[in-house]
């Protein structure tokens, strides 16, 4: 018998001869106290149950008859009074299970339904990203007889093949650079109404395997031509969701969404969401059915053992007969894989060459996959600055609402304030981020070798420090500061308490400044909560985000006090729908339609807390970069002190102190 027991046994023999009314007055104090102090679940049912048994167990030592037949009635009644218990938690229980699977689907459905609209701004982007290429070229064709600058412009954007310019009347090709073939010069329209703003844009078709399709712009005498690969779009889309064409026929994306059926039919399936692309007579469809699996929650049979002093990790695997995988000073990850963690670890109980030892925990991106607000106005700021990036007016509505443009006027970032960027690693080759990256370092291979397979990483640090000013692209929240591509995420964007633990010590000791965890899940991890604790007493600043579940619950490291936590606000300053709240989170980002860098030259949209927290990280680079002399904790502090209040007045769980403000932050 447990600690509990034990104490009701004692009461009921010392009490035995007090009134049956005093003992069951002993009996229910107890089971309060017993509520009070844990949570409520079903296995309290069982321990109930199991204090009422002990009780009339311990009273019936050494009982008269008298004293006997009372206690057999009590036992009756505790027998009464449990099954009432399970039959009414059982209901409660019924109820709040109901509640959560409708809040689930709920929240997933909003998931969902921003994930498609990620989608089609994405797309819109990529087509305004090569009208604006045209665009650019007419201008300077006009200027120029010379077309060698073509071929480079060609080379250099693989998804515009050939560039062509037609008479207006005859649709003869008068210039041509690369190869538009007959047939695909056949799909110009001779009607010019269906030319919108002077655009036209045919449907997808397929040459030599390749989805394909044509841009035209009018000029006054002339069409500037264009084929395009979309490729890249089919490639971003096909896992989650399907393109029709105009005529309502599939033409790329995830072929087993069945998109033949009538649109009316469509808008009564609840599993399907629907969103017409802007600029295209196209419809984006995506599967909304929940899936059944569930995300495992631990690397099978791997565990994170800390040993004790003097203990020799080599002989330790070899006296456990286990396989040594890392190792981080008297920290070990160990596999065998005919047993779960929990198996091992139960062999392991007890061990005296044991400091610790926990499951090796997986842990994850935290992303899913516009109109501007009125601008913050400036507090004794120096003149604001605006980037020429192709796409900061038109899309990055999320730095103008941060008030960014009057920050830059006090600083653009330092150099000697690196900062790491701990995800899926980053495409090094990106125009928009090759400058930037300084160092970088692969926390599974132990080597340097950060190339990004995901995009999620690539996404977070061009959030962060896309190259500025340089005509192409996004702006970065940081247009100086080193980045330190640091992968612990893999190809699918997870990774493990041990790898992120390994990465941040290497930033740490690698002199970052900042660094960002766009990452988290729901088990504290004692070698990661290590690896957070030296960081921060080594007067790191650690920005994490909080979760895309829209639960009350920490996500970790978000939840350890040495990390500034940030939730995630849409356009009008409301709370995502995904975001995770709670008494852990200090302040909220824009994190909803966040265009930004992605692998292979492109640039999308993507939604998430993870959105959300680079672009605290660059605000807090670009205050030690003005201020190097501040601690991680005063940075901390003055990021929440002049943070937006919104919701509740004051500190609340949704906002925490609010949305970082950077006209309060720098207006000193």
């Amino acid at each position: 018998m447990g600690t509990l027991d034990n104490a009701i046994v004692a009461l009921c023999q010392c009490n035995r001869r007090i009134s049956l009314r005093h003992d069951f007055s002993i009996l229910y104090l107890l089971i309060i106290g017993h509520v009070q102090t844990s949570y409520f679940t079903r296995d309290m049912l069982f321990s109930w149950s199991h204090i009422f048994f002990i009780f009339v167990h311990a009273m019936k030592v050494n009982l008269t008859k008298e004293e006997e037949s009372c206690v057999n009635r009590t036992y009756r009644l505790s027998i009464f009074f449990s099954v009432f218990l399970i039959i009414l938690v059982s209901i409660f229980f019924r109820s709040e299970h109901l509640e959560q699977s409708e809040g689930t689907s709920s929240n997933q459905k909003a998931m969902n339904n921003l994930q498609a609209e990620d989608l089609i701004m994405t797309i819109d982007l990529f087509m305004n990203q090569v009208k604006q290429d045209l665009l650019g070229w007419e201008q300077i064709r006009k200027q120029s007889d010379n077309t060698e600058w073509i071929v480079e412009e060609l080379n250099h954007h693989d998804h515009i093949e050939a560039y062509a310019v037609l008479d207006r009347n005859t649709k003869k090709i008068k210039e041509e650079i690369g190869d538009i073939s007959a047939e695909s010069l056949d799909k110009i329209p001779n009607d010019e109404q269906d030319y919108l703003d002077e655009w036209y844009t045919s449907d997808p078709y397929i040459i030599k395997g390749s989805k394909k399709m044509l841009i035209s712009h009018q000029q006054e005498h002339e069409l500037i031509v264009s084929e395009v690969d979309i490729s890249f779009v089919e490639h971003f889309v096909k896992d989650f969701a399907a393109l029709s064409d105009r005529e309502g026929s599939f033409v790329l994306g995830n072929s087993n969404i069945d998109v033949s059926f009538a649109s009316q039919d469509m808008q009564s399936n609840e599993n399907i969401i629907s969103k017409k692309v802007p600029g295209l007579d196209w419809n984006l469809y995506l599967e909304s059915e929940p899936s059944n699996e569930t995300r495992t929650e631990e690397k099978k049979g791997e565990v994170v053992v800390t040993l004790s002093d003097g203990v020799s990790p080599e002989q330790w695997v070899e006296d456990h007969e286990v396989v040594l995988l890392d190792q981080l000073d008297k920290t070990i990850v160990v596999r065998d894989l005919t047993k779960n963690a929990t198996e091992m670890m139960d062999d392991w109980f007890g061990d005296s060459s044991v400091k610790y030892m926990e499951p090796n925990y997986v842990y994850e991106k935290q992303a899913s996959y516009n109109h501007s607000p009125t601008k913050r106005g400036a507090v004794g700021q120096t003149e604001a600055m605006l980037p020429n990036d192709e796409f900061y007016d038109l899309y990055q509505w999320n730095f103008k609402m941060l008030g960014l443009e009057n920050a830059w006027g006090s600083t653009t970032g330092a150099f000697d304030v690196p900062v790491a960027i701990l995800d899926s690693g980053i495409d090094p080759t990106h125009l928009d981020l090759e400058q930037r990256i300084s160092s970088g370092y692969n926390a599974f291979e132990d080597n340097d070798s950060y190339q990004d397979e995901n995009g999620h990483g690539t996404h977070v640090a061009g959030i962060f420090g896309a190259v500025t000013n340089n005509s192409d692209g996004v702006a970065g929240v940081t247009w100086e500061n080193p980045i330190m591509a640091v992968k612990v995420l893999d190809h699918d964007a997870l990774g493990n308490s041990f790898s992120i633990a390994k990465g941040i010590k290497w930033a740490t000791d690698n002199g970052a400044k900042v660094m960002n965890l766009s990452l988290g899940d729901a088990h504290s991890s004692e070698v990661l909560h290590d690896a957070i604790k030296y960081a921060y007493n080594n007067d790191v600043v650690i920005i994490a985000a909080t979760g895309n579940e829209n639960v009350e619950d920490a996500m970790f490291p978000a939840g350890y006090k040495e990390v500034l936590a940030v939730g995630s606000v849409n356009q009008q300053n409301e709370r995502s729908v995904f975001s995770n709240y709670g008494n852990h989170v200090d302040v909220v980002a824009p994190g909803e339609h966040i265009p930004s860098t992605y692998m292979g030259d492109e640039y999308v949209m993507m939604s998430g807390t993870s959105m959300a927290a680079p672009h605290v990280t660059g605000i807090a680079a670009l205050l030690r970069s003005k201020e190097p002399d501040l601690t991680n904790e005063e940075v901390y502090q003055r990021i929440r002190d002049t943070a937006l209040d919104l919701g509740a007045v004051g500190f609340d769980r949704y906002y925490g102190y609010g949305e970082i403000d950077t006209s309060r932050l720098f207006a000193n």
